[in-house]
């Protein structure tokens, strides 16, 4: 089954980005909720460091994730929308134990139109939002079902 991250094979300084996400949408599709809320944690991490590295490129001390996030917020360098995004999946990481499929299948979603955001705004990519496929991890336990 084709990954919904495999486009980001195809821009420079993507790889590390790529291989996480797909191994959350693997975690996600094998019912491994906290697993994949962690690795969308991390994930948006990187991401949320990537975005002030450009934004900010003269910031010549060290940060983490959660100063880069209140950074990008104060400066206003991101719109409300997409700082909401990054803090809801930086966020899911706090208690994956609580995580259902539902929200699990949310984060994941989000993570992906969050990736199309950044390569199509920084990296002149010319991806198209809202093709996620949606093979939902009830999907896969409803086919495995029918095939015992």
């Amino acid at each position: 089954m084709a990954s919904n991250f495999a486009f980001l094979k195809s821009y420079h300084g993507m790889h590390k980005l790529h291989h996480l996400s797909h191994m959350a949408e693997k975690a996600y599709r094998n019912g491994q909720f906290a697993t994949e809320a962690l690795l969308i944690s991390e994930i948006s991490g990187r991401l949320i460091r990537k975005l002030v590295k450009q934004e900010l490129p003269n910031l010549n001390r060290p940060f983490n994730s959660e100063d880069g996030l209140i950074m990008l917020q104060t400066t206003q360098l991101l719109n409300d929308e997409l700082i909401m995004l990054l803090t809801q999946l930086r966020a899911a990481g706090r208690h994956p134990k609580r995580i259902d499929a539902a929200f699990a299948y949310q984060i994941m979603v989000k993570l992906h139109y969050l990736l199309i955001w950044y390569v199509n705004h920084y990296l002149d990519g010319h991806e198209e939002p809202g093709h996620f496929k949606p093979v939902s991890y009830t999907h896969l336990r409803a086919h495995e079902t029918l095939s015992d």
